[in-house]
């Protein structure tokens, strides 16, 4: 056999289908004639397109290359044993080769086409593709596709560097020529969203899930939508059809996580962004959120561990610092706060609610003139900040600067006009400068505004008290105690009201709950004793007025009161003895006034 029979044995063997027998006899003819560019070229073919040998399949078109200068189809297919070893410029040095050779090979635009594609140089590709169909309508459906691609990854170049609108138009492009091109739709519904353009952003995920309906990412994205919209049941329907498809998908857990957490099924949401922070350990924004969410159930120290993880991943999150410090402000690292405030500070020295949150800390250690220093900094940078109004007025409230208190809480009323605190606030100082009136006016407010506003019936109450108006004082401290159930101050104060209008007996209940939650305070004790003595509960009066000297030994009045009780029963030399002890400390005070009166008593019961 000669060169030429070896030559087409090897191509009768590889259109059968016999790759290895091919490989023979090109081999064969090649060491016949070792010029045989052909040969070569046909071998580097079965090794490339075959089995995948891409750098020995160069070598052979190299050698046919070299022999054959001019062997255009040589380079088009050593440009595509280059694509697939990743050498995209070798691969179209070898195109242009080709199609300078012979400018009617179809096939070289395309791939170069490609090759351009893969380096994201999107405009070459697509001019490629369009010059591949003008040469050869044989590849016109699936050069569509290419261009199709082609437009789509333009596009999502486009809106990576945030040209939405450039975008849109590439995926248009792509939809004219590919029509069903699901993810094109999808991702114009991205941009859509992101533009605020939210029925449009439904539409376009609607048609790519009419298109594919399998396809997770339109689901989720469709539900972001929905969000944004507040069809919040709607939104997680899609996250849920998501994580069917994909129960991998982590965005999916974490935005299902936040309207979980805007519906306060807080423990629900905690489960998603704990399912988003196994997928994805290092999802900032997954702890931020968590964290926050733990801190609306009062888990401050979870919260902190959630805002410590995001800022090791991410040290320079101003915002991070204030949720910190304000987690650590509530568990009482006050320092702890001050110096997240000032992290957080450093970071953004304009943030105003930055100052507010420093001020908080700082007025919780005291440092009530530190704590103005900061609220005016906020108020320089933002005059429309209520929350630094109503804090400077606490502050200011405890410098004794009632008026500049009343003041600032005027100003956060003007800019928030159903901030119920500080009509509380306000009503506070008012009480303080003796402007009773003003105060209950205020309290009424806060409580239209707020009916669960504690603060403001406690205070009414104690509003109510000092006119002497002591039923509605004693109807703001029941108010309070529906509230709170658990408070020895609201039964204390509402038995002193009962007192106050002769209701002895309803005074000796109050005061025995609020023993009950608190046996400590002394007066509880003495003023149910001083009810009950009134009652003629003479034994039940002395058990009591022991209980309260025993709290507080030298209480002058409490010794008086046991000596009238043990006078009453009798006990004239008990009575004598609690009048003297009385004496003392009245003189010991230096109050001789009453001293000289109960001198004067006892030589009487002598």
């Amino acid at each position: 056999m000669n060169t030429e029979d070896f030559f087409n044995q090897g191509l009768n063997y590889y259109l059968q289908g016999d790759y290895q027998a091919a490989i023979a006899a090109y081999t064969q003819a090649i060491k016949l004639n070792p010029d045989y560019a052909e040969a070569y070229h046909n071998l580097g073919l079965i090794l490339s397109d075959q089995l995948k040998d891409y750098r020995t399949a160069i070598a052979n078109f190299n050698r046919a290359i070299k022999i054959n200068p001019n062997f255009a189809t040589a380079y088009g297919n050593r440009a595509n044993a280059r694509y697939f070893l990743a050498d995209y410029e070798g691969a179209i040095a070898d195109h242009n080769a080709a199609l300078q050779l012979d400018p009617n090979l179809a096939q070289s635009y395309h791939s170069r086409g490609n090759a351009y594609f893969a380096l994201e140089n999107y405009d070459k590709a697509i001019a490629g593709y369009i010059q591949t169909i003008e040469m050869s309508t044989q590849l016109a459906d699936n050069i569509n596709i290419d261009i199709a691609n082609a437009y789509h990854n333009r596009g999502v170049n486009r809106f990576e560097r945030g040209d939405h609108q450039g975008a849109i138009a590439d995926f248009q492009q792509a939809l004219q020529w590919h029509p069903n091109f699901a993810a094109a739709y999808s991702n114009r519904g991205n941009i859509h969203h992101i533009l605020g353009n939210y029925p449009e952003a439904i539409a376009d995920h609607n048609q790519a899930l009419k298109l594919d309906p399998n396809l997770a990412e339109a689901h989720h994205n469709r539900g972001n939508a929905y969000y944004a919209l507040a069809d919040y049941q709607s939104a997680i329907a899609d996250y849920n059809r998501a994580l069917e498809i994909n129960p991998s998908f982590a965005g999916a857990y974490y935005n299902r996580g936040l309207v979980l957490a805007h519906l306060k099924e807080y423990h629900r949401a905690i489960e998603d962004f704990n399912q988003a922070l196994k997928l994805n350990p290092d999802d900032v924004q997954a702890y931020c959120e968590r964290g926050l969410v733990r801190s609306t159930l009062e888990d401050y120290e979870g919260a902190i561990a959630d805002y410590d993880q995001a800022l090791k991943e991410n040290p320079t999150l101003a915002l991070v610092y204030g949720f910190r410090a304000n987690a650590r402000r509530r568990l009482g690292d006050y320092q702890g706060a001050i110096e997240d405030s000032n992290r957080l500070l450093q970071l953004n020295p304009n943030l105003a609610e930055g100052y507010c949150d420093r001020a908080a800390a700082r007025r919780s250690l005291g440092d009530h003139k530190g704590a103005i220093k900061d609220y005016d900094r906020a108020l320089q940078i933002n005059d429309n900040l209520a929350a630094a109004y109503y804090g400077r007025g606490i502050a200011r409230e405890a410098l004794q600067d009632l008026q500049g208190a009343i003041d600032d809480n005027t100003q956060a009323i003007e800019l928030v006009p159903d901030f119920s605190q500080a009509y509380c606030n306000r009503g506070n100082a008012r009480r303080l400068l003796g402007d009773e009136h003003g105060a209950i006016a205020d309290y009424n407010q806060a409580l239209k505004i707020n009916p669960n506003l504690i603060e403001a019936y406690y205070n009414r109450g104690s509003t109510h008290y000092a006119l002497e108006e002591y039923e509605s004082a004693i109807a703001d401290y029941t108010q309070a105690l529906q509230i709170n159930p658990q408070s020895a101050a609201f039964y204390s104060d509402r038995a002193n009201a009962r007192y106050a209008v002769e209701d002895y007996q309803g005074a000796i209940e109050d005061y025995s709950r609020a023993i009950a939650i608190d046996p400590s305070f002394a007066e509880d004790w003495f003023n149910r004793g001083r009810s009950r003595s009134l009652l003629k509960d003479l034994q039940g009066a002395l058990a009591d007025l022991n209980q309260a000297l025993q709290r507080q030994p030298n209480w002058a009045s409490a010794y008086i009161l046991r000596a009238d009780v043990y006078h009453n029963l009798g006990d004239i030399q008990a009575a004598i003895a609690d009048f003297q002890k009385s004496a003392d400390l009245y003189y010991q005070e230096g109050n001789i006034q009453y001293y000289q009166q109960i001198i004067e008593l006892i030589e009487q019961l002598q």
